[in-house]
């Protein structure tokens, strides 16, 4: 299913995300991905450590916060695979900076396989599917400051309040 013309969930919660540039791409823990989309806001969270210290850290985060995870991926760049999901760090670095300024013009999912692919304008492209052992498990999540939407390997999904911790 293409979600720029499905009328769905999915497509009613990515569909002004569409056509904005990712920024701030980068690699996290292991072969994690986040993305930026749309307009930025400062974030900042409060916690005491366990010496009861007060700490504190700010960042930008975009309207659409894009994390994938839990999941094989695969970048792909003018259809020639930049990276996977099991590659090095430096080739994810390398491959994820491609993705920086490229607008998402497209989300396609297949919910019998558990696989989606994120197109963007300058031939970029992201790929995911299933592990294979656990069906259960999150492929990637979009926060946006009310809302999360994720999708599962299973190929199903959930959309709840962006309060769901991390």
């Amino acid at each position: 299913m293409n979600i720029e013309n499905a009328r769905s969930p999915l497509g009613d919660f990515l569909r002004p995300m569409l056509n904005l540039p990712a920024w701030n791409a980068q690699q996290g823990h292991g072969s994690f991905l986040t993305f930026e989309f749309g307009q930025p806001r400062l974030v900042v969270r409060e916690w005491q450590s366990s010496k009861g210290d007060l700490r504190r850290h700010a960042y930008a985060q975009g309207q659409w916060h894009l994390w994938i995870y839990c999941c094989h991926w695969r970048i792909t760049q003018d259809r020639q695979q930049s990276a996977h999901s099991e590659d090095t760090r430096e080739t994810i670095g390398r491959a994820v900076v491609q993705l920086a300024g490229q607008l998402l013009t497209a989300v396609n999912v297949t919910p019998q396989d558990g696989k989606s692919t994120f197109h963007f304008d300058l031939g970029g492209r992201i790929e995911t599917w299933p592990y294979g052992y656990d069906s259960s498990d999150e492929q990637w999540m979009i926060r946006t400051a009310t809302d999360v939407f994720s999708f599962r390997a299973d190929g199903h999904y959930a959309l709840g309040p962006s309060n769901r911790s991390f």
